[in-house]
């Protein structure tokens, strides 16, 4: 008789778990509560160290638990409502194949420069991640990239892994990202995507580690494989993940992409009108960061800015309004997982408070971490963060869940709050080998990879991540990273 396999619950699930645990604890956890100050310079709430106190109250009622993703939403309404306008604009931008346009022809203008091609389609892949969030969006270029490493003979699962550590390097260390650095700081009253200077060397470190380690581990491939080519006369099994063009395991739809992909030989395929495509959205980003630096721009603001961009490049390419409409509606669409894992999450937060429950998960917290103090306390907050991000691989989610509760710790222990959230971001190096990440699932069931092998590849990838972003962590506690 078989043996079942341990099957972890869908990401939803565990959001219903957590919040069923949520209402458990406030029964279990004493109230309490800290003071708090509003600074009169910056406008932000502060938590008065040394003043926690017990307070009668705690456990939530039914009523209470059911209604908290009603409230939960409400109460993140603005970030729901930014979520889905910046799916919608980059949805306009997705239905115009620019993207996968442009990296096609990437791919040819570079044949034969194997690490050269790497490490721009995944630097590439960075700064989209970066700037305006890709990480589903990036799925449909995995098939092209399968058939591209295949005849590279570095292995399928080198293809899976240039598009998803490109994207990850760049979308978790996210100098402009929205959907982390954004929300992180929105939640703890810092500027907007204030701080850009050392997120981007935090990123530029991401991304040489992530790119070395795809051209390491491909070339390593191709050198195991040749040798059994080459003894069995090229009758021998090859190893999953490194047999050319192989296509066992993929379904057909992808292995037929596979291999039109990898027969495809001709011209350039970006088109004059996706080139234009490609420089509105170059252009967007360019006046999003000098309005940031210069005005403040917020959420308000920046979704405006998306929005024109996104009605620019659909009336330009589609020449139709209907169309252009269409692809908005879907690429929002796209987005309704996203906002309702942040909802889950924020119906979390939403119990907590009402069994006041959350200062004092901040008291406990606090007082490991202010006698470790410095950089040990921003290490110890990386590491909850990485722990939280196997349960919640959401980063808005994430943000929503755990952000109300760094913010305040960060000014009891003597961290700046662009610290925590900092560390926040670094937790989501993990989700390169969490069972619950989408997008990584998502990826290797395109390529026919199981998540064991996906494992092996990339551990010691994350493991690089987290030390380096140790480094970048430790330099942030010491020189007081801010503004505040």
């Amino acid at each position: 008789m078989k043996k079942k396999r341990l099957k972890l619950p869908d990401t939803a699930a565990f959001f219903m778990i957590m919040i069923l645990i949520a209402a458990i604890l406030t029964y279990m956890i004493p109230a309490g509560s800290f003071e708090r100050i509003v600074d009169g310079t910056t406008g932000r709430t502060l938590v008065v160290d040394g003043t926690y106190s017990p307070i009668d109250g705690g456990g939530v009622s039914i009523g209470q638990v059911l209604s908290s993703l009603f409230r939960g939403m409400v109460g993140g309404v603005d970030i729901i409502a930014f979520i889905f306008v910046v799916g919608g604009c980059f949805g306009i931008i997705n239905a115009t194949g620019a993207f996968e346009s442009g990296l096609s022809t990437l791919m040819r203008r570079l044949s034969g420069k194997e690490g050269l091609l790497i490490g721009t389609i995944m630097a590439a892949l960075a700064v989209c991640g970066a700037t305006f969030g890709m990480g589903e969006e990036a799925l449909p270029f995995v098939t092209v990239m399968i058939a591209a490493s295949q005849k590279m003979k570095m292995g399928r699962i080198t293809g899976i892994a240039i598009i998803v550590v490109g994207i990850y390097s760049g979308y978790t260390a996210g100098p402009l990202n929205p959907f982390n650095t954004g929300i992180g700081q929105e939640i703890a009253e810092l500027p907007i995507f204030s701080g850009m200077g050392l997120r981007a060397v935090l990123m530029a470190g991401t991304v040489a580690i992530g790119i070395h380690h795809v051209i390491v581990n491909g070339k390593k491939y191709r050198s195991e494989l040749t040798p059994l080519a080459e003894n069995t006369a090229g009758q021998a099994e090859i190893l999953p993940g490194t047999a050319e063009l192989q296509t066992d395991g993929l379904s057909p739809e992808v292995s037929e992409k596979c291999d039109a992909a990898g027969e495809d030989a001709g011209a350039d395929s970006l088109s004059g009108k996706q080139k234009i495509v490609l420089l509105i959205v170059l252009g967007t980003i360019i006046v999003m960061v000098i309005c940031i630096m210069m005005f403040g721009w917020y959420f308000e603001e920046i979704s405006a800015l998306f929005v024109a961009m996104g009605i620019a490049a659909g009336m330009f390419y589609f020449r139709s309004l209907d169309e252009t409409g269409k692809a908005f509606v879907k690429g929002a669409g796209e987005m309704t997982t996203a906002v309702i894992y942040f909802t889950f999450a924020r119906a979390i937060l939403v119990i907590m408070e009402d069994g006041q429950i959350m200062d004092t998960v901040v008291y406990a917290l606090s007082v490991p971490l202010s006698q470790a103090g410095g950089v040990l306390a921003t290490w110890g907050i990386f590491i909850c963060e990485g722990i939280i991000n196997f349960f919640i691989p959401s980063s808005s989610g994430q943000a929503a869940a755990v952000m109300p509760i760094l913010t305040p710790l960060a000014d009891i222990v003597g961290v700046s709050r662009q610290t925590a959230v900092l560390a926040y971001q670094c937790g989501g190096f993990l989700n390169l080998i969490t069972p619950t990440q989408m997008v990584v699932l998502a990826a290797c069931a395109l390529g026919g990879v199981s998540f064991t092998e996906w494992f092996r590849y990339s551990w010691k990838l994350v493991l690089k991540w987290c030390l380096w972003a140790m480094v970048i962590l430790a330099v942030a506690t010491m020189t007081g990273y801010g503004p505040f």
